[in-house]
């Protein structure tokens, strides 16, 4: 990593540079953070370093040493994301007695994550405790509420939705210039996804079939969306979750606690585990059986599931076992992405509703850097968006302009202002007012030149650093 000034003046380390350490190294090198990268395998230490513009210790991240050498005495945030529990405690441990003032920490085993555990997350000096598994399990549950979505987020406490819909090739949708679309009031068309490419709309960008739009606005206001724009209601009911891994057995839990009446059925291979969760589970049917297995999408019971969920824990089985529910014509497939390398594979063949836990586990991170007047942040399924929820400062350059006269570039949108509990839509002429909360959609590319219109003109505290 060249010396440079960080830009930033934030300075995060991250302990384990595997799929979600990766993640976290880009978006963090991209808003020009001074970033340190503790990784023991040496391969995938080269792989970071050849890729981000961060300095890379190729070592444990429970050593002492390790943490000293990377600086973890100034650091504003430890991130640990290892494979191991217990190596993400001990390092986050060890930052809290370098006083580092934030700590982020990936625990999966229930022992230490769960609020009955005997040490609680205070106890291990971890700020920010997430479970990949568990996150993702809630993300596809919240999609099966919503079945017409491909992906939903909230913002501001929940004033505010976003979700994305396919576009098929007869709907209202298609064709026709976003300014011509007939969108209830209160919502707003924030992005076009088609095949890999993905952009922040204008009026006169066209839907195309087959593409997936973003739409943001009010709960109520998007609730009806989907019969408005694709003349169709999906009711689920029963639920087939194929994997008794972690995601299966979490959704399955979930499932059981919700107020829905769901249906629920698990497909799980191994033996062993079916027991396992049928001592754990109560009202769900768990059965010993391939996922992959065409008789068991002939199965007449199987025809009449609502939705599918292939969270085996390997893309390839997710793959075919989505195929197979599409051929069987089930109304919802959610397939969990193991590798993101895969995502282009599963859009390409029509399964369009992804969860990635990776990046659901960097979104919950970087929102948790609370960096300057940032709220919240999240990653847009394949890494193509992102979406911040910021506080707008009073010294802001924007602040007391009207849209139209903020100079944004194009990769760069407000889809939603709150402004003292009312969610507003922004015009050209809208006025942007000191401690409005903004929703900004942003290209990943672009997303670093946000503080030369939102951060404060009077934020002088900067700590550069020449780290290599």
């Amino acid at each position: 990593m060249a010396g440079r000034e960080g830009a930033a003046g934030v300075y995060m380390i991250i302990i384990g540079g595997g799929g979600v350490g990766t993640e976290l190294a880009r978006s963090f090198s991209e808003k020009n953070f001074d970033v340190v990268v503790i990784e023991k395998d040496l391969e995938q230490a080269r792989r970071i370093d050849d890729l981000f513009d961060v300095m890379v210790i190729e070592d444990s991240g429970a050593s002492a040493a390790a943490l000293k050498r990377a600086g973890v005495k100034s650091a504003d945030m430890v991130i640990a994301v290892t494979e191991s529990d217990e190596i993400n405690i001990i390092a986050s441990m060890l930052a809290k007695r370098y006083g580092v003032p934030l700590t982020a920490a990936r625990v999966r085993s229930a022992d230490y994550a769960l609020d009955s555990a005997a040490l609680t997350r205070e106890h291990f000096g971890i700020d920010l405790m997430i479970s990949p598994e568990r996150s993702a399990a809630y993300e596809i549950s919240r999609l099966l509420h919503f079945p017409e979505a491909c992906e939903i987020e909230y913002f501001s406490k929940g004033r505010v939705m976003m979700l994305s819909l396919v576009a098929g090739p007869e709907t209202d949708i298609v064709g026709k210039p976003l300014h011509k679309l007939a969108l209830p009031p209160g919502c707003i068309a924030v992005g076009i996804g088609e095949g890999e490419n993905f952009i922040i709309p204008g009026g006169e960008d066209i839907v195309k079939p087959g593409s997936r739009i973003y739409l943001l606005g009010r709960p109520r206001t998007l609730k009806d969306i989907s019969r408005l724009l694709l003349h169709e209601q999906i009711r689920i009911n029963r639920v087939t979750i194929l994997g008794g891994g972690r995601i299966g057995f979490e959704l399955a839990r979930f499932l059981e606690e919700s107020r829905s009446p769901f249906q629920v059925k698990l497909v799980e291979r191994d033996e062993v585990r079916c027991e396992q969760i049928s001592r754990e589970l109560s009202h769900t049917l768990i059965l010993q059986d391939d996922a992959t297995d065409f008789d068991l999408f002939r199965q007449e019971e199987m025809e009449q599931t609502d939705a599918v969920i292939a969270a085996s824990g390997d893309d390839r089985t997710n793959i075919i076992a989505g195929v197979l529910a599409r051929q069987s014509g089930i109304k919802k497939i959610i397939c969990e992405v193991v590798d993101p390398q895969f995502a282009p594979v599963y859009s390409t063949l029509g399964l369009e509703s992804m969860i990635n836990p990776r990046l659901i586990t960097a979104s919950q991170i970087l929102r948790f850097t609370r960096h300057e007047d940032l709220v919240s942040l999240s990653i847009l399924n394949e890494e193509r968006a992102e979406v911040l929820e910021l506080v707008l400062p009073d010294t802001a350059p924007v602040a007391r302009k009207i849209v139209a006269e903020a100079g944004f570039p194009r990769g760069m949108l407000i889809g939603a202002i709150i402004r003292r509990q009312e969610v507003l839509i922004p015009r050209g002429q809208t006025k942007l007012l000191p401690g409005d909360l903004l929703i900004i959609f942003t290209l990943p590319e672009i997303s670093g030149k946000l503080g030369r219109f939102f951060a404060a003109r009077e934020n002088t505290n900067h700590r550069g650093r020449n780290r290599k």
